[in-house]
């Protein structure tokens, strides 16, 4: 490397070291399970979050392959805390999404069972019907991942924000889908109309990496070490980090999981730019 280049990165490596001192359950994550792209960029925060927060009860509305769930599970038994946290999904599928494959909730209870014994339950009902399941006030993590309409997303959180205790956060995950994410489906979702409502309530911070996080305090006592976060967003260089750190996992995991034969890889491409031809949205979130 020429001298000119290493000036360049000095300041680039300090500025990390000094991010990395800032959220070391971040920096230092090693997630146990990766399964779909489209959260694994936000994995980091999710520890980071969890690690400042030590919520005694998260629920995740939409969890799908068990990705974002598995995150908050190993982050939380890493501060033990005592937390639950609870998958809500009737891994059925949904009008973005289409039909999932039958043996999908199998591999996830299997994963949760082995991995997360006495931490991860999974509910599988809808999520109207899951709500008496809480009662007011019990919930300090919720993350709303479900159908991406505006009407559901709002009604999503309508119904459970009540469920949010008053140290809650509530993350909404696809502030920032694009046709390059989903094709000519973007205009579909509606999460990024949502959180451009509701971040004039709330305290609030969003990454726009991997489809964008919505980060919203809803609770009348926001927890000083969740605060913090929001301070630290307002510096820069502080998305960058956590992106860096996101797109460090998902390139493990894009080399972990890609193909070795000629078949196997035209359809990982395929997938890959969606086109792979199956029923409904071939990506979803958690």
């Amino acid at each position: 490397m020429s001298s000119r280049s290493n000036w360049f990165s000095r300041p680039l490596q300090r500025d990390a070291a000094g991010w990395a001192r800032q959220f070391p359950r971040a920096d230092r994550c090693a997630p146990l399970h990766l399964a779909s792209r489209w959260w694994i960029g936000h994995i980091p925060f999710a520890f980071e979050l969890v690690a400042r927060l030590r919520p005694a009860t998260v629920v995740e509305l939409g969890t799908y392959s068990g990705t974002s769930l598995a995150a908050f599970c190993q982050a939380a038994s890493a501060c033990q805390a005592g937390t639950i946290c609870y998958g809500v999904d009737t891994w059925e599928g949904d009008v973005h999404m289409g039909r999932f494959r039958d043996n999908l909730y199998r591999e996830v209870a299997l994963l949760m069972q082995q991995e997360f014994p006495g931490v991860a339950v999974l509910v599988r009902k809808r999520f109207d019907e899951a709500l008496g399941g809480f009662p007011e006030r019990s919930i300090d993590l919720l993350h709303i991942d479900g159908t991406h309409t505006y009407e559901a997303v709002r009604h999503d959180f309508e119904s459970w924000c009540p469920r949010v205790s008053d140290r809650g956060v509530v993350l909404l995950h696809d502030t920032n889908v694009t046709r390059r994410d989903v094709g000519g489906r973007a205009a579909e979702y509606g999460v990024r109309r949502l959180f451009d409502e509701l971040r004039l309530h709330y305290p609030h911070l969003e990454f726009r990496h991997s489809c964008g996080l919505g980060v919203l305090l809803v609770g009348r006592t926001p927890v000083p070490g969740v605060m913090e976060l929001l301070d630290h967003s307002r510096r820069p260089g502080f998305h960058a980090y956590f992106e860096s750190l996101g797109a460090a996992l998902s390139r493990r995991f894009q080399q972990r999981s890609r193909p070795r034969t000629l078949v196997g890889s035209l359809r990982w491409l395929l997938d890959r730019c969606g086109c792979s031809g199956a029923t409904g949205d071939p990506r979803h979130a958690s």
